[in-house]
């Protein structure tokens, strides 16, 4: 009780000091001194009308190649910007063999920065699927499975640009690779169909992102460039049906023993229309494929002798390491074309890659899969804005795509008479006991086809003597007829219906025993928005 006095002294000094810096807060600043309320609420009220017009009058234009929305903070001064966008489908297959789908499809956010008038941090953060959840079922051991959807999380862009000049600038870090049109061009309202181009799915794999270097620039309007040096893709992730896709490393923990390197130009000759082109090398080999060689069918005693210790196992493992020197070069040269100006939007690209028949091989071989070692692809895609006759700013596209892709173009084959089958006579006659001969298994005096670099199929052809033909599955063409209405620019609704075909004749690939045949149509709808 004695402490009472004290402690109602020390609160009654701070409500005495909380009421002066009150009081000192709220007294008017400098320049409003001695004016009245109505004045200053007339001052408030132009403040405020100040800030809404900002915010209606935000700029959705695309800079340097980027889509409308990404390019948000590069329209600005200073500070922070947000943007985004997002696609829901749903996708209804002509087919009773495989299930029809609904899905959030995309959802991304944009963030950048501007710390002064030459440095932009610009990022995307990318939601598919409607997100990401992963599940852990223990047992009474204590352990236990995962189990993950097939949604992903991810950074898609995160990149420092250093604008040193409009001729000459440098974006460093996870970068866009400046190839086609769809990979920096990306957001919903940009093109008109519900899917992105196959083509530029599957033969540039978009969107396709890497870590690195990209130098940039233009000259006044009519010339745009990049070039730049990023980490290679991964060849042990290459399939048959969306080639290099898989090799994608998107900025995770990225194995960088090969490096790529990119070359864009665009020609701006008129207004709203594009023509360009690009080329990429990149090596994806990172130190995990093996060359095929000659080498490999010679005999190696220790192959066949026994290994109580283990050491001689060890030693078979550091050796085949060693041996992991394929580079697996790939290379995508393509060219495009863009119009969008009054009631027309057209876009046009046609692209083709490619890698030499020894990486082939040795991807081959480290995969099982039979990959093309030459892809091509390409579509035009043209609409028209049928309201442009009418006052009214929403517009209404008619369109059409038509695409042609073809994964495995060329791949590698084994002849009758050729250049193994000639290996194994050698290695049976005159080499006897020096080399292997092919075998169903790998044994110590026999390799399979897939260590030659041939991957065997169960075609018809096959049976005559080839081996390595491609899955004419995987040789399609996609012809779309649709509708995409913009009620406001940045708001879309597509409605289309996409007519597949594939090169395939074989019962096999009938839609009640291959769904996955590239012959099933499509009813596809999808809004679309960016912000």
């Amino acid at each position: 009780m004695t402490e009472l006095p004290g402690k109602l002294a020390c609160i009654f000094a701070s409500l005495l000091v909380s009421s002066a810096l009150f009081a000192q807060e709220n007294d008017p600043p400098p320049g409003e001194q001695g004016l009245s309320t109505a004045e200053r609420l007339e001052i408030l009220e132009g403040e405020l009308e100040r800030v809404q017009l900002e915010r209606a009058t935000r700029t959705h234009e695309s800079v340097h190649g980027m889509g409308p929305s990404a390019s948000a903070v590069y329209h600005e001064s200073e500070g922070l910007t947000w943007g985004g966008y997002g696609e829901v489908k749903y996708r209804d297959y002509r087919s009773s063999f495989k299930a029809d789908e609904a899905d959030v499809h995309r959802f991304v956010l944009y963030a950048g920065y501007r710390f002064n008038d030459w440095i932009v941090l610009n990022t995307e953060l990318e939601y598919e699927h409607a997100g990401f959840e992963s599940e852990t079922v223990r047992n009474s051991a204590g352990t236990g499975t995962t189990s993950i959807n097939s949604s992903e999380v991810f950074v898609e862009f995160a990149y420092l640009d250093f604008e040193f000049a409009r001729p000459f600038q440098l974006a460093v870090g996870l970068n866009l690779i400046p190839v086609g049109i769809t990979n920096y061009m990306h957001e919903p309202t940009t093109f008109l169909a519900v899917e992105r181009s196959r083509t530029e799915s599957d033969i540039i794999p978009s969107t396709w992102r890497e870590i690195g270097a990209i130098f940039h620039g233009e000259f006044g309007d009519l010339v745009t460039w990049r070039a730049g040096v990023l980490n290679g893709p991964r060849g042990t992730e290459f399939s048959e049906s969306s080639w290099i896709r898989g090799g994608r490393t998107k900025g995770s923990k990225a194995r960088a023993e090969g490096l790529a390197y990119v070359a864009s130009l665009d020609l701006h000759p008129l207004e709203g229309m594009t023509l360009g082109g690009s080329y990429y090398r990149g090596d994806s080999g990172q130190g995990e494929i093996s060359k095929v060689t000659w080498t490999g069918r010679l005999l190696n005693p220790l192959d066949s002798a026994s290994d109580p210790t283990g050491l001689l196992t060890t030693a078979r493992t550091i050796q085949a390491n060693r041996l992991k020197t394929a580079r697996v070069r790939v290379h995508i040269a393509e060219g495009h074309f863009m119009y969008n100006s009054g009631p027309f939007l057209m876009h046009a690209l046609f692209a083709r890659g490619w890698m030499n028949e020894d990486d082939t091989r040795a991807v081959n071989s480290s995969t099982g899969n039979n990959i093309g070692q030459v892809v091509e692809g390409g579509y035009v895609e043209a609409g028209f804005n049928v309201l442009s006759f009418f006052d009214t700013s929403h517009r209404l596209y008619p369109f059409f795509r038509y695409e042609y892709l073809n994964t495995q173009k060329e791949t590698v084959r084994r002849y009758a008479g050729g250049e193994e089958d000639l290996n194994d006579a050698l290695c049976s006659g005159i080499l006897v006991g020096t080399c292997k001969v092919t075998g169903s298994t790998a044994t110590a005096t026999t390799l399979t086809n897939q260590d030659q670099g041939v991957i065997e199929g169960s075609l018809a052809n096959e049976s005559y003597g080839i081996r390595g033909v491609a899955n004419r599955v995987n040789d399609r063409r996609i012809a779309t007829f649709g509708v995409a209405y913009f009620p406001d620019p940045l708001v879309v609704i597509k409605a289309e219906y996409e007519r597949w075909s594939s090169a395939s004749t074989l019962h096999s690939d009938i839609e009640g025993l291959n769904s996955s045949n590239n012959k099933i149509d499509r009813v596809q709808v999808a809004v679309g928005f960016i912000f």
